[in-house]
């Protein structure tokens, strides 16, 4: 079981079209200010784990191209935290090469994956679910945490909820990933017993395969 302190790792990765024009290959959304306030979402994502992670235990797994904005956004993480695909793979290769060197560094951390260009508004709220899945990880859970849908969406995982196994844990009876509109309406019927997955995954890296 892990014992250790919280590590945050970013997913700065994306090709740039969702947002076309305005994001580009060169330039994705996450390297944008689109909340109304000078910060990008890569440097709120960073603001928002600063609480619970710190720059020393926060990385970001991101592509070549990218590299050089990431560091300019982020002067306070350190050189060493910054890890570069040399190609673009999926999330589970970048959270797998972020597990690798954060095990040699701690072998009691908690990993925890976090994607650079969500808007949470409620920071606190955030902040109490995602030490809520650390105390999980600490005990040998694999965690994830989830949200109730306001719309069915198409384009990302649910969770069938399970047994309550606290006031903040649930265990997830079944994972859909990417339904289609019918499931997804269905779900949002049922949003008291399903959850949109935010894939952010809470566990140690040990057990990463």
């Amino acid at each position: 079981m892990a014992s250790g302190a919280l590590y945050s790792v970013i997913l700065a990765g994306g090709s740039g079209t969702r947002l076309w024009p305005l994001s580009r290959a060169g330039h994705p959304k996450f390297l944008h200010a689109l909340t109304g306030t000078p910060a990008s979402l890569l440097q709120s994502t960073a603001n928002r784990l600063a609480p619970l992670s710190g720059p020393d235990r926060t990385f970001v797994v991101t592509g070549a191209s990218h590299a050089a904005a990431v560091a300019r956004q982020l002067p306070d993480l350190p050189d060493s935290n910054l890890l570069v695909e040399p190609s673009p793979r999926d999330s589970c290769a970048a959270i797998g090469l972020a597990a690798a060197v954060i095990v040699r560094r701690d072998p009691e951390a908690v990993m925890g994956s976090f994607a650079a260009d969500h808007i949470v508004r409620d920071q606190s709220a955030f902040t109490a679910a995602i030490r809520a899945a650390v105390r999980g990880a600490q005990s040998g859970q694999l965690m994830t945490v989830g949200i109730t849908p306001t719309q069915a969406e198409t384009g990302y995982g649910y969770l069938r909820c399970g047994r309550r196994v606290d006031d903040d844990v649930l265990t997830v009876a079944e994972f859909k990933e990417k339904p289609t509109r019918e499931i997804a309406e269905k779900y949002l019927a049922l949003k008291k017993k399903h959850l949109a997955e935010l894939q952010q995954l809470q566990v140690e890296p040990s057990v990463m395969p």
